[in-house]
């Protein structure tokens, strides 16, 4: 394996680190607040959350910012990778 491919590799992997990791913070994100709204709920103090609602729009959010950053990512390795040829 030639180092470009190597150092492409790494760029990869860490693209599909960043992506798991920020839609699952999103995912949590979204979970608290769901329980946030639930609480206040029980305590009369909002409407009722629906949970399937909540995090149906959590996960189409969180992959628009996955991928966000997943590409800035993404750009970055192959710009140093061809600034490095």
């Amino acid at each position: 394996m030639t180092r470009t491919r190597a150092l492409l590799l790494l760029w990869l992997c860490l693209a599909v680190l960043v992506w798991n990791t920020a839609f699952d913070q999103w995912v949590v994100l979204a979970q608290r607040d769901y329980l946030v709204r639930e609480a206040a709920w029980e305590l009369g103090r909002g409407p009722q959350p629906v949970m399937a609602e909540m995090m149906s729009e959590a996960v189409r959010g969180g992959a628009w910012r996955a991928s966000a950053w997943t590409a800035v990512i993404v750009g970055a390795g192959l710009l140093t990778l061809r600034t490095r040829t």
